[in-house]
This record gives structure tokens, C-alpha cells and sequence, in this order.
């Protein structure tokens, strides 16, 4: 969409949620409006012509398949209808007055590069949030920090933890790990911390280590490795 819109007369803008990521204002001038509860909804046609579906994550979030078609219908919120969190210009709208709701998670950071000991922290998760939502949430008062940058394709990149920073030369990077369940089997996201929708007593790792062909993508300092194609786009 950031592509699309310096040359082709399409244009749009977002606001930054601190919890649940971008959300969609306005296309070609024209807005959602919280009195009126329009808004602009994401879908997909999957394929050029298959299946329209509602994808369960917004514009910040979707990853778009070779053709796809994607649909930005302005609409009437309704509640109960719309369930999905990073389309509309209202988040409390989608979150569906589930905001109150908070799920626990684990976070470890774990540094066997410089063989320092693991450390842990507790905290949690708005309902449906993303990640860095809570990962914001933990450095106000815990000793927790970390930065990352913005990548206009693939959004944020997690660059430094604690302190300790991925380096392109030496090829060390912040990896995202999650032990589902907390005890459970340790997985890889294919998609990094702006994305990943933790689950309730998930344990997150963030693991400092080298980057290798098979390095999880969104974790990384270093966004040349990913690249993706983009297929047709509508506004209705």
C-alpha cells in the first residue's frame, strides 16, 4: 500500500495502536467515523478469483499471496460481526469490548552468545494484541528494554534487547522463539514480534544468536533476506 500510493493517485492513512498495531483510517479521502461506526474492511480474494475471506489480522499484519486480490470495502461496523482486530478506525470497535480482558505471558531473554544468564519477566497481553504491544507494556517498569526499526515492507524488526544489539558484520540477530503453553513445543513464528498474537501462558524467547538460511523471518536486523510478491488491489 506505501508502494502504491506514490505514483497511482491511491492513498491512505493509519493510526499506530499500542496493542493491537496499524489500523486503517482513511482510503482516497475518505474516513471511518466513530459517530456513525463506518470503517474500512479488509478482505481477500484469494487467488485473482477464489474465495473472499476476512483475514484474522489488518493491513500491519496480512501477508499477501502471489494474486491475491485484496478488498478495502468501506462499511458499516456491527457488533458481533466483526471480530477482527487491525482493520477499522475505532479499535475498541473490533476488539469487541474485550479490552479489559488481559492474558498472562512469559518472556525469557536468552544470551548464550555472550553467556550471560537468562533472564525472565511476567507480564501480559491485551486480548488478540500483538507482541510488541506487551513487550512495550514490560519495559515501563521492569528493567526490560529493547528498540527496532521500521521496515517499510515488513515492519518492525527487533534490533537490540536489554542493551545488546544484532550486528550485520557478525551476523548476530534476536530471534523469536515461543514455547507454546509455556511448557509445551518450542516453535519458530513466521512472523515477528509486530505480528505474533501470543496465546495465554505462552513463553516468549528472545533468543540472541547467528544468522543462518534457516533464521525466522521478522526477527531479524537484517530485512534483505524476505522478500514477497503483491497481487491485484481494490478499493470498494
Amino acid at each position: 500500500m506505501r508502494r502504491l500510493q506514490t505514483n497511482s493517485g491511491f492513498n491512505f492513512t493509519y493510526t499506530e495502536d499500542r496493542n493491537y498495531g496499524p489500523f486503517l483510517v482513511s482510503v482516497n479521502g475518505v474516513a471511518g467515523n466513530n459517530t456513525e461506526n463506518p470503517f474500512w474492511e479488509l478482505l481477500v480474494q484469494t487467488g485473482g478469483n477464489g474465495t473472499t475471506i476476512r483475514p484474522d489480522v489488518g493491513i500491519g499484519c496480512y501477508i499477501p499471496e502471489p494474486n491475491d486480490r485484496i478488498i478495502l470495502k468501506f462499511t458499516e461496523f456491527v457488533s458481533g460481526s466483526h471480530s477482527v482486530s487491525g482493520n477499522s478506525s475505532n479499535p475498541g470497535n473490533l476488539t469487541a469490548a474485550k479490552t479489559s480482558r488481559l492474558d498472562s505471558i512469559e518472556l525469557v531473554v536468552v544470551n548464550n552468545i555472550s553467556n550471560t544468564t537468562n533472564k525472565t519477566y511476567s507480564t501480559d497481553i491485551a486480548f488478540r494484541g500483538v507482541l510488541i504491544g506487551a513487550m512495550r507494556r514490560l519495559q515501563t517498569n521492569s528493567g526490560f528494554n529493547f528498540t527496532y526499526t521500521e521496515d517499510p515492507n515488513y515492519g518492525p524488526f527487533l534490533v537490540s534487547v536489554n542493551g545488546v544489539a544484532g550486528n550485520n558484520t557478525e551476523k548476530t540477530f534476536w530471534e523469536l522463539l515461543v514455547q507454546t503453553g509455556g511448557n509445551g513445543t518450542i516453535i519458530r513464528p513466521d512472523v515477528g514480534i509486530g505480528c505474533y498474537i501470543p496465546k495465554q501462558n505462552d513463553r516468549i524467547i528472545l533468543n540472541f544468536t547467528k544468522f543462518t538460511t534457516n533464521s525466522a523471518s521478522g526477527s531479524c536486523t537484517n530485512p534483505g533476506v524476505l522478500l514477497f510478491l503483491v497481487g491485484l488491489f481494490f478499493v470498494f
